[in-house]
This record gives structure tokens, sequence and C-alpha cells, in this order.
């Protein structure tokens, strides 16, 4: 156990047992990671109520996750709501995401996308990536809101900036397609390219087979071989995209092919260690918290 993280740890227990919310609300973020002292639900669970019963709003929001998911506590939708509620209206984004997600799924509340769209939009507006792409997705479906897709293009748009990989691909899918914008196939490629290095299957066949149609300049043949390579490392490539692939291959002499084939292996060395950092930064109690709701995170 790092000797920093213990040290922390038992510094803000102390300030915690003389009734510092904000140490209180750590406590249990190190309880519940296994940060600095033994992974105990129970007590993050303890910590968090403390600090929620205090006002504190990023607990409230957790203590929200742990009767969602069940996590050192029963599973009690009425009393997610209850709490994800109480920090969203104290202006906590990720709790006004959970909460919409929670009338968008119907747990604990009459579902209603009404809401959902509500409270997702006031995250959104507060700049937290995920309620941007599930805002734009709403309006992408007219759920909760009209049909609308220049505001869907909007904040795919803002999510994508951020670094949300499904954004990325859904803005490049929008670039692509005119959907809620110009059509742009610079920007298509440039957006699919994004999200495509982040490791989204999706979105590396979207951009091998788009680099094989006539741009503004000839077909790239060598970039689209390239991440047919990436994603057939993958998955196994449909029909069409094998023949795509294959075209791509005789338009290439043997030396280029190898070429794209070392660069390929090389772009998926990086997207690995990529995605084993993330994996590594998740471990422990996040693998346990339910996919649709924020993180434990403040």
């Amino acid at each position: 156990m790092n000797a920093s993280d213990t040290a922390i740890f038992r510094l803000s227990l102390q300030e915690a047992e003389q009734g510092n919310i904000n140490a209180q609300k750590t406590v249990g973020d190190m309880y519940m990671l296994g940060k600095g002292t033994e992974q105990n639900f129970s007590e993050a669970a303890r910590w968090y109520n403390l600090a929620a019963n205090k006002g504190h709003a990023g607990a409230q929001k957790c203590l929200g996750n742990m009767y969602a998911n069940s996590i050192g506590l029963p599973q009690d939708y009425t009393l997610a709501i209850k709490w994800y509620r109480m920090a969203a209206e104290a202006g906590h984004a990720k709790a006004k995401f959970n909460l919409g997600l929670m009338y968008q799924i119907g747990h604990g509340v009459e579902k209603s996308y009404l809401e959902a769209f509500k409270w997702q939009l006031a995250a959104a507006e507060q700049g937290y990536a995920p309620a941007q792409f599930s805002v734009a997705l709403l309006y992408s479906d007219g759920k909760g809101t009209d049909k609308d897709p220049e505001k869907a293009f909007y904040w795919f748009h803002q999510s994508a900036e951020q670094g949300y990989v499904t954004a990325q691909f859904n803005l490049a899918h929008a670039f692509e397609t005119g959907n809620g914008t110009e059509p742009n196939s610079k920007s298509a490629v440039k957006w699919y390219k994004i999200a495509a290095q982040q490791g989204d299957y999706s979105a590396q066949i979207h951009l091998a087979s788009l680099l094989m149609q006539n741009l503004d300049t000839a077909p790239d043949y060598f970039e689209s071989y390239v991440w047919y390579c990436v994603a057939s490392a993958k998955q196994e490539l449909s029909k069409e995209h094998t023949a795509s692939f294959k075209q791509a291959g005789e338009s290439l002499s043997k030396e280029e092919r190898e070429g794209a084939f070392s660069r390929a292996m090389d772009l998926q060395a990086r997207m690995n260690d990529l995605n084993s950092d993330k994996i590594l930064a998740r471990l422990s109690v996040k693998s346990a918290v339910h996919s649709l709701l924020a993180d434990t995170g403040s």
C-alpha cells in the first residue's frame, strides 16, 4: 500500500472524526477505493452518510450510487433518488445526470423522458461530457424534447471536444452524413480518427471505409489499409468490409502493405497501452458500479 496514500488517509480520518465534512467525504472515497486503507464499502457508506447529512453534495451523490448499485448497502432506488435529488438541487452536475438517467430508466421514479431531459440538460450545461452526449441522443430521437438534429450536433460536438469517445464517433457520423450540419468529409475523417485512435471499433471501420472513397483528393488506400488492419485485429470484419480491405491492399505495393501493417501494429500497441492505463485507473469499486451511472468521484 502506498505510504503517501496511507498518510493522507490517517490525516483525513483525524479531520473527519472532528466533524470536517470534506474530510468525511475523502475518507469515504478512500474506503470505497481501498486507497490508503483496506477497501471497506460499509465504512465508505458510513462516512458518506455523515457528510451527506450535513449537506455535502458529492457525498450525497456517492451515497445515491451505493444505493442504486447495491454497493455496501441494500439496493434501494427510492433512497438513491432521494440522495441524487438532494445533490442535484445543490447543483452537483453528476448527480443531475444520474437523476436524469433514473428518470430515463424508470428506477425509483415513474419513467419520464421530460424529467430525464430536464436534469441531463442541466448537467450538460455545466459541462459534464456524458450528459452532453446523452442530451444529444435525446435531441436526435426527440425524446423528452422536440427532435432537433442541429442541437444534437451541437451537444455531440461539446462532448466530443472533451474527449468522450462515443460522442466523437457520433460527431464524425454527423459530418459524414450531413445530419444537423453541412456534410464535411475532412471533419468526418478527423473525428473518426480521434475516436479510432482511442480504440473505438466502429470509428476504425467507418474511417477505413471513408478513406476508400473519393474525398477532396484521391482515396487514401494506405491509411484505409492501416485502419482495416487495426480493426480486423479487434474482431472479424463483415463480408463488405473484408472486400474493401482486400481492395485497399490490392491498390498498394507489397512494400506499402508491409509498411501499413507495421504502422497498424504500432497504433495497436499504443492503444493497448492507453487501454491498460484506463483499466488500471478504474480498478476496484468502479468495476462494480452500474455503467449508466456517474462514477464515485466528486
